[in-house]
């Protein structure tokens, strides 16, 4: 009896002692040993090659983490990595401008999306995170409730170099597929403050993020930039609700006045000299077809604004639209007052009416306006407000084949001048009685009688 106890005592010895080592090797294994001490609480995910190495070396499988990397756009990469209840994300810049800021949202649009901003501070080398929540495309703000706290993985981030990085660590929402939306600005705050206020976006746009893929030896998503296995390029993502009211106001807008306006303009010039009925065609362009058009345009433009939640007439391309609009109904108002009043003083022995002139005149500066407002809505203000991508190059191009057809077919039209001022000057009828006097008329309703 007194040899069994021992011999099983002895043996359950042998099993804690072996137990306990195994223990500590798996431990090791995990932590990376004692150097690194309390580490890992800032760097949860930040070393995924050394761990999956750790795995299995030989055989090159994975950690057990999952995740995925991609270029977002021209300045920003962007990784995650999923390790159990937390994911890591990290926003590097790729270099191609100074970092300010950058920023990753997780939803479809910025309007009530949960953002995480981050910027490096110069003084003292320290990361500044903030989070926030924006009513629609307007600076955001600092949210006290954030539904998923983050915070800054100093460990992991790296401010040395031409290619910055800043990562943080937020708890897990169980999906594979992250729904984010991403800015890169390259304006530093200038304060550590997480209220600080943040310069407008360089670039912005949203992305999805597959957070499935496994992480091997072979394989990391530290850094986003070199990852070779990370998607590049900026995404077709749907358009928002705004981004289509502000597709659509574009091209009523195009189509009003830079379309139907010349279109009008040049018929008036060409035509004047040869038919009675250029005014109906000049009137149906610029004002039948155009304003319907044009008023559709603008209500659409300004219903965009109030669906993205921006600020309306806050820059010079929502001023100066609105200024056009006013002095596109003034010219019309004006062409309707020269065509059908006439001043009974300018009607004898005068010359033409001044009125006349400036109507012509006014019409062409509103043209020469909406070139220049179009051209800086497709170059400057969708990008701006929209964080899409910036329209084809082929959009300026045919701009610039516009922009110079116009005036040079216009100009052709005023060798038609000369004639149009003989059959509107006065003319002097003789009346059917030497009781009337000779009485010269000015119209400005050409007499066909000269044409050719």
């Amino acid at each position: 009896m007194r040899s069994g106890l021992g011999l099983f005592l002895l043996g359950l010895a042998s099993l804690v002692a072996a137990k306990d080592g195994r223990g500590k090797d798996s431990d090791d294994s995990y932590y990376g040993g004692d150097d690194h001490g309390d580490a890992s609480g800032t760097s949860s995910g930040s070393s995924p090659m050394a761990t999956g190495a750790a795995a299995s070396d030989a055989s090159n499988s994975t950690s057990g983490l999952t995740g995925g990397s991609k270029c977002v756009g021209s300045y920003m990469c962007i990784s995650g990595i999923v390790n159990g209840s937390t994911v890591q994300y990290t926003m590097q810049s790729t270099g191609k401008a100074d970092l300010g800021w950058m920023a990753l949202g997780f939803g479809v649009q910025m309007t009530n999306t949960p953002m995480v901003i981050m910027w490096p501070n110069s003084g003292d080398g320290s990361i500044t995170i903030s989070q926030r929540k924006a009513p629609g495309e307007v600076m955001p703000t600092v949210d006290s409730s954030p539904p998923r706290v983050a915070n800054v993985d100093a460990a992991a981030s790296d401010l040395t170099g031409t290619q910055p990085k800043l990562t943080f660590t937020i708890p897990s929402d169980g999906s594979k597929t992250a729904s984010l939306i991403w800015a890169f600005g390259n304006i530093n705050p200038g304060s550590k403050a997480a209220d600080a206020v943040l310069e407008q976006h360089l670039e912005s746009s949203a992305t999805t993020l597959d957070l499935s893929q496994p992480i091997s030896s072979s394989n990391g998503t530290s850094d986003p930039v070199s990852d070779p296995n990370a998607s590049s390029g900026i995404e077709s993502a749907p358009l928002l609700p705004f981004q289509k009211m502000i597709v659509a106001h574009a091209l009523l807008c195009t189509i009003g006045f830079l379309i139907l306006l010349p279109a009008g303009a040049l018929l008036a010039r060409f035509a004047r000299t040869f038919t009675s009925g250029w005014f109906k065609g000049h009137w149906l362009f610029q004002f039948a077809i155009a304003a319907p058009i044009i008023v559709s345009g603008v209500a659409v433009g300004i219903a965009a604004v109030s669906t993205a939640g921006a600020v309306h007439l806050d820059d010079d391309h929502k001023r100066w639209g609105i200024a056009i609009f006013v002095l596109y109904f003034i010219q019309c108002a004006l062409g309707a007052l020269v065509h059908y009043v006439k001043p009974t003083s300018w009607t004898v022995r005068r010359k033409r009416p001044v009125q006349n002139y400036f109507h012509a005149i006014l019409g062409l500066l509103v043209i020469g306006l909406a070139f220049y407002q179009v051209r800086n809505g497709f170059t400057e203000e969708w990008t701006r407000v929209s964080g899409r991508p910036p329209i084809s190059k082929a959009a300026n191009i045919v701009w610039y084949v516009w922009v110079a057809l116009v005036p040079v077919l216009y100009l052709a039209g005023l060798a038609l001048l000369p004639k149009q001022f003989r059959q509107e000057r006065p003319q002097q009828k003789q009346a059917p009685s030497d009781d009337y006097a000779m009485r010269p008329s000015y119209t400005d309703e050409p007499r066909y009688s000269d044409r050719l």
